[in-house]
């Protein structure tokens, strides 16, 4: 009986101890979870041992420790090196192979699983001397022999304030761990890239097209908050493979991070130049000097314990520029809105990417894409003051391009002021030129030979038949004189005050026939014959006074230029049912091309003695010119030196 007794009190021990060493081991179920992160209290902590003093059972201290965190919170040295061992009971579906993921470690270490050495980062050593540091994350695959797996991380820090796991490991089946591990890649390499696009065109966009700026700051912001997300989460510039030293990477990691803010407060002050405090802002931007030169010139050692007091500074700068937004926003600054949410969001990723660490949340590293949203929001925030500010510019081009226009209009319409003037000035000079060259040459002849003619008969110096025919010259000359008054006052009128007519209409027998009348005499005295037939009758459409001018004028020249014994044709004709052609055809002395253009030119003084000496005033044939034109017509001279000439004139027959 006693016996039965022991024997049950026995196996009853051994079913407890069996259910207590099952419980203690964790079970893993892959199948209905394909990635799992071991971030928990169940990892075995051995500090001052490595694995293999751990395999042979040779150490039997040991600590439950949290992972991820750092074993100085286990009051630990923050120096030297452990071993850490995490054991659980795997359920895959077919065997299926696993894989773990690794981030950073502080600082050198190297993984086993179920015994076996699979990776190594930096080297791993007891001794501070031989142990060299390194950061880089990887994905390592493995195919247990059974289903109890043990994972052994042999962890060494002689270069930071604190040693152990800052990430969570993550284990899952291959092809889940291969997309997330591959994701996480992308997304980052997509989120350095764009940051660094974004650099390059505001960069471009500042040196070319703007000094303003807020495009420079911008865009040293995206440029250092790229270094920022390449040297941390998947260590880009690891994966570039170019050897570049732990060391360095840390401390592009620290110094992007100061970076990033000081030029993002540049940035915002760019924005918001009247709601910046100048002491506190010269203040912030001190301390993030002194941090980064701190950083730059320190081993990393030295330089990590300045970390948890720099993240204090950020937290009082956060503090800072979310009471910079509120008050951008209260007073409704331009883009107070945009600049808000975006620094919101921020915020809001830091949180969650803190939380997540911890394992207190289960999401996803969000502070990489949240800094890409604030980038791409602040470009577009750029953008659209550039956008507005050429705008404005162009509408002040605009402007400026309309007061041009109308200076350059007042500047036309007072050069044209000026240049009539001029132009009637030198027209007023060339009238008076020409008067005082008539009256010095056609004038003061026939006024001297009238007044010698007078003094003669006052003193009884001539007889009768002497007077007769002195009276007979006289009359030729005051009839010349009378012609020549007429064309110099009609002539110097219309040079200065326009050509004004009454125009009629009228038919050209009548003042023809009229002219041939006024000049008989002189016909006579060269025994010429005038001859004009007009079977129809012609009108023309022109001012009565101008038309007897012209015929006038016409007609005395031709009597003037023909030989005694002559004839002189006046011929009219319909060019078609608006014009009538008249021409006046002389065979007398002639003219040639120079003497034709002179003769209608207003600056020229031109004038000839006719066949017996007669003078002429060099205006006639103007005069005809500007009446003939005024009316609507021309006239043209046709004529052979030595052989006539032949002056025709077309006028119009109506008032259309």
């Amino acid at each position: 009986m006693i016996k039965r007794v022991y024997k049950f009190t026995f196996s009853l021990l051994l079913l407890v101890v069996a259910y207590q060493s099952a419980k203690c081991i964790p079970v893993i179920d892959f199948n209905e979870k394909s990635i799992v992160q071991l971030n928990n209290k169940d990892w075995d902590f051995y500090y001052g041992s490595n694995y293999q003093d751990v395999k042979n059972k040779q150490v039997s201290n040991f600590t439950k420790i949290q992972v991820p965190g750092n074993w100085t919170k286990n009051a630990y040295p923050n120096t030297g090196y452990g071993t850490y061992v995490y054991k659980f009971i795997s359920k895959r579906a077919n065997e299926a192979n696993l894989m773990l993921k690794m981030y950073t470690v502080a600082c050198s270490h190297q993984l086993y699983i179920n015994g076996k050495l699979l990776r190594k980062v930096g080297v791993f050593s007891s001794d501070a001397a031989v142990a060299k540091p390194d950061f880089q994350p990887y994905l390592v695959a493995f195919n247990p022999d059974n289903d109890t797996i043990e994972i052994a991380i042999e962890v060494a820090n002689y270069n930071y304030r604190n040693g152990g796991l800052w990430f969570t490991p993550m284990i899952g089946l291959s092809e889940s761990m291969e997309v997330l591990d591959k994701r996480n890649i992308v997304i980052e390499a997509f989120l350095v890239g764009s940051l660094f696009l974004l650099f390059s065109f505001f960069i471009s966009f500042y040196y070319t097209k703007t000094e303003e700026k807020t495009s420079l700051y911008f865009a040293l912001m995206c440029l250092f908050a790229a270094f920022r997300i390449g040297s941390t989460g998947e260590v880009l510039i690891r994966q570039l493979d170019i050897g570049i030293p732990w060391e360095v990477i840390v401390k592009i990691e620290y110094i992007s991070l100061v970076l990033v803010i000081v030029f993002g407060l540049l940035y915002l002050r760019c924005l918001f130049p009247l709601d910046f405090n100048a002491k506190v802002f010269s203040i912030i931007q001190l301390v993030q000097i002194i941090a980064a030169v701190c950083f730059l010139i320190f081993p990393v050692f030295y330089a990590s314990y300045i970390i948890p007091y720099y993240l204090f500074n950020c937290l009082f700068i956060l503090a800072y520029v979310i009471n910079l937004v509120v008050k951008v926003n209260k007073i409704k600054r331009p883009f107070g809105i945009q600049v808000g949410i975006a620094c919101l969001l921020v915020v809001l990723a830091g949180i969650n990417d803190i939380l997540h660490s911890q394992g207190l949340i289960k999401t996803f590293y969000a502070l990489p894409l949240g800094i890409l949203i604030y980038a791409i929001t602040q470009a577009m925030v750029i953008t659209k003051m550039f956008s507005n500010a050429f705008e404005k510019v162009e509408h002040l081009s605009s402007e400026l391009i309309e007061i041009n226009k109308n200076q350059l209009n007042i500047i036309e319409e007072r050069t044209a002021e000026l240049n009539k003037y001029a132009f009637d000035l030198r027209q007023s000079n060339q009238i008076k030129d020409k008067v005082f060259s008539i009256i010095a040459h056609d004038l003061r002849a026939p006024i001297k030979s009238l007044s010698t003619v007078l003094v003669w008969i006052s003193e009884d110096d001539l007889t009768y038949d002497e007077l007769k025919r002195s009276l007979g010259g006289i009359s030729k000359n005051v009839d010349t004189l009378n012609l020549t008054l007429e064309n110099l006052l009609q002539w110097s009128r219309s040079q200065l005050n326009g050509v004004k007519s009454e125009p009629e209409l009228i038919d050209i027998r009548k003042p023809i026939q009229e002219m041939s009348d006024l000049f008989k005499i002189q016909l006579a005295e060269k025994n010429l014959t005038l001859k004009f037939y007009f079977s129809n009758r012609f009108a023309v459409y022109i001012d009565k006074h101008h038309l007897n001018l012209l015929f006038r004028n016409l007609l005395s020249n031709a009597i003037k230029y023909s030989n005694d014994g002559g004839k002189i044709e006046i011929n009219a004709t319909n060019l078609d049912s608006n014009y009538t052609l008249i021409e006046i055809i002389d065979g007398g002395i002639g003219m040639n091309q120079e003497a034709i253009d002179k003769v209608f030119s207003a600056t020229e003084h031109y004038s000839t003695y006719g066949t017996k000496n007669e003078r002429g005033t060099g205006l006639g044939l103007l005069l005809c010119k500007e009446y003939a034109e005024n009316s609507g017509g021309r006239i043209w001279i046709e004529s052979v030196e030595g052989q006539g000439a032949k002056i025709s004139v077309v006028l119009p027959n109506s008032g259309q």
